[in-house]
């Protein structure tokens, strides 16, 4: 492992790093941000300027501190230091209970620690590193050492921020394939797969808690002869408007999916037969006024709704779609434009 540190001087007192380019095993390189901030805590006010006098002419900008109570406070600001400098000795908060906070504080995970004492039994070194410190300094400081513990704590801390900066990209990335596999592009609504998963995972949570359910299975009605007549473009845009009603009209908790075509289907958990009559009257009524408007014409239509609540011997989702694909069928049959819980 070895380090390359190319520096430019701005004054006899002022070394500031231009750059660091890093290389931790074959073929592995780490950039770290040319200003870093480090927060360093020590009740003695000797050692704490001689120590933020050499971080700072290492190109490291300092916030001090003088008792582990104010240090606590620098840390849990908005903009966390990177590295902390700390001594074990301190009023109010020492070095070891700080440690110790820092390591249960999820966005405090990546800080460095260097922990700084006149201790330097074995013990003492196992106690520090125990709580929490990433390394550990006895005193009198020795800037060389210093420079030498802080340069590692630079690479550990640039390595850090990169993970973070790679897991967020990971994170997003998933969440855009996740929203992509879950989501039916055209409507907005659960995919089909997505649906029959979510709705299976609700079955099980209303049957394990002897919860009500119910399914609704929507049909819109001649869609056919809405593409014939108005081509397949326009048909899309019927199964969006019909797709943004069922969202609108539905609580946050109701899974609605589009199961292929002009089909839809919606898993409603916590809800009575009663209570789904009164939804799927309501999704009818709701349909006759939407209007979607061609350059031929406006187009309007209906839908046909089966619906069916959770019985004692169903074993999986699929006996209450099967039963609410039987009621659809049965308000097909009746005339179109109804629901039916006839099954």
């Amino acid at each position: 492992m070895h380090s390359i540190v190319r520096f430019r001087t701005v004054s006899s007192a002022d070394v500031v790093p231009v750059c660091a380019e890093l290389t931790i095993g074959k073929g592995i390189e780490v950039a770290y941000p040319l200003r870093m901030r480090a927060l360093v805590a020590d009740d003695d006010r000797t050692t704490a300027v001689i120590v933020s006098n050499a971080l700072s002419s290492w190109g490291i900008d300092v916030d001090l501190a003088h008792d582990g109570a104010a240090a606590w406070n620098i840390l849990n600001s908005l903009r966390p230091p990177s590295l902390a400098v700390v001594d074990w000795t301190m009023p109010e908060l020492d070095g070891i209970e700080l440690c110790r906070r820092v390591r249960t504080a999820p966005r405090l995970n990546s800080l460095y620690v260097l922990l700084l004492t006149a201790r330097d039994r074995r013990s003492d070194l196992i106690a520090g590193l125990d709580a929490g410190a990433d390394d550990y300094m006895t005193k009198p400081i020795d800037l060389d050492e210093l420079r030498a513990r802080i340069h590692v704590g630079m690479r550990v801390a640039a390595l850090q921020q990169q993970l973070a900066e790679r897991v967020t990209e990971l994170r997003r990335a998933h969440d855009h394939l996740t929203e992509l596999v879950s989501t039916d592009a055209l409507t907005l609504v659960y995919s089909r797969r997505w649906w029959f998963d979510l709705a299976a995972t609700e079955f099980s949570r209303s049957r394990r808690h002897g919860r009500d359910m119910s399914v609704l299975q929507l049909d819109l009605d001649l869609f056919k002869r809405v593409n014939d007549r108005f081509g397949h473009q326009t048909g899309d845009m019927v199964l969006r408007t019909f797709s943004d009603m069922l969202r609108r009209e539905c609580r946050s908790s109701d899974l609605v999916g589009r199961l292929g075509g002009e089909e839809f289907a919606i898993a409603l958990p916590e809800t009575s037969v009663d209570q789904a009559q009164t939804l799927a009257a309501r999704l009818t009524e709701a349909c006759r006024s939407l209007v979607v408007r061609t350059p031929a014409g406006e187009v309007t239509w209906s839908c046909s709704i089966g619906l069916t609540g959770l019985r004692p011997s169903d074993e999986t989702v699929d006996a209450l779609l099967r039963r609410a694909d039987t009621a659809l069928y049965e308000a097909k049959r009746a005339g179109r434009d109804r629901w039916s819980d006839a099954a």
